[in-house]
């Protein structure tokens, strides 16, 4: 209804974002999208915003589906309705985990690709399984992707320590951001250290020595812009993983070593190209032995 004052939520993320377990109270329950949810008063739920996705987890044993912000609430969309007024509430930490391990490895390339070569993040988008920047560059050869990445990751490996603060708008030209706020009023401030100014309200280690390591898996156009495809912390762990055992399984098949597998792979290609180049000449002549007994 209109004009009718909303409750505000404390975010407990802010707090502390290694916490698991909450404590809450309901103040509202509603319909959301059909299905049932609930306004707490305060919530360790980061909802889904700004590129990254809302945390998993249960509600007095009830699981959450979503969670959006609405305002100045943060609704949490759960799987059944729940009697009791108090709730305890546990997030999936590996989910939690997994989240600032992106959204902060996001933030060094972004800024690195701002610093290497000039390029502003026009999108960022965390996945599932990889996450994405837009940079707003035309081109990139190997030698300046090896060079972003090199960087990125020496500024994981310094453990610089990140800091999250809070700053009124009226004080933000204080503060070298990356890129201009889209918000007013009082902003939140995510410091890499000596490094990188982002107005951010997403959840972040630490240090960066806990993002792990960042590796970009490739690169394609949209728009008039490059979208990088990236992996961070563990999730760059299972990617080699991954490529380690594809590699292996291949090497084993053709008994080679990892050194002469290009060797190995481009024989087999020319050898193919011979190959199709005979089958065509041998269909061409028997087309033509067709057309003969056709004729005769």
């Amino acid at each position: 209804m209109e004009g009718v004052m909303k409750n505000q939520t404390k975010k407990l993320y802010y707090d502390d974002p290694y916490k698991t377990q909450f404590e809450a109270v309901i103040v509202e329950k509603k319909r959301h999208g059909g299905k049932p949810a609930v306004i707490l008063d305060q919530t360790l739920f980061y909802p889904e915003s700004g590129g990254q996705p809302c945390d998993k987890g249960f509600i007095n044993g009830i699981p959450v589906k979503n969670v959006v912000e609405d305002g100045a609430e943060i609704v949490h969309v759960i799987e059944k309705d729940i009697d009791a007024k108090r709730i305890s509430g546990t997030i999936d930490w590996e989910t939690r985990f997994d989240h600032m391990q992106q959204h902060s490895g996001q933030h060094i390339l972004s800024q690195v690709f701002h610093k290497l070569i000039n390029g502003k993040t026009m999108s960022f988008h965390l996945g599932e399984k990889t996450s994405t920047v837009e940079i707003n560059i035309r081109m990139i050869s190997e030698e300046e992707i090896e060079s972003v990445e090199k960087q990125a990751n020496d500024i994981i490996f310094e453990n610089r320590e990140i800091r999250c603060s809070f700053i009124s708008d009226t004080h933000i030209d204080e503060v070298p951001l990356r890129k201009p706020p889209v918000k007013t009023g009082e902003l939140r401030i995510v410091e890499v250290q000596d490094f990188d100014y982002t107005a951010c309200g997403g959840t972040h280690p630490r240090r960066t020595g806990e993002i792990g390591l960042i590796k970009i898996l490739k690169w394609d156009r949209i728009r008039d812009n490059l979208r990088f495809e990236f992996v961070c912390g563990k999730r760059a762990l299972n990617d080699y993983r991954i490529r380690t055992n594809i590699l292996r399984d291949v090497t084993n098949r053709f008994s080679s070593g990892e050194a002469d597998l290009m060797n190995v792979v481009e024989k087999l290609f020319q050898d193919y190209k011979i190959q199709k180049k005979r089958n065509r000449q041998l269909q061409e002549k028997l087309s033509g032995y067709e057309a003969m007994e056709i004729i005769e």
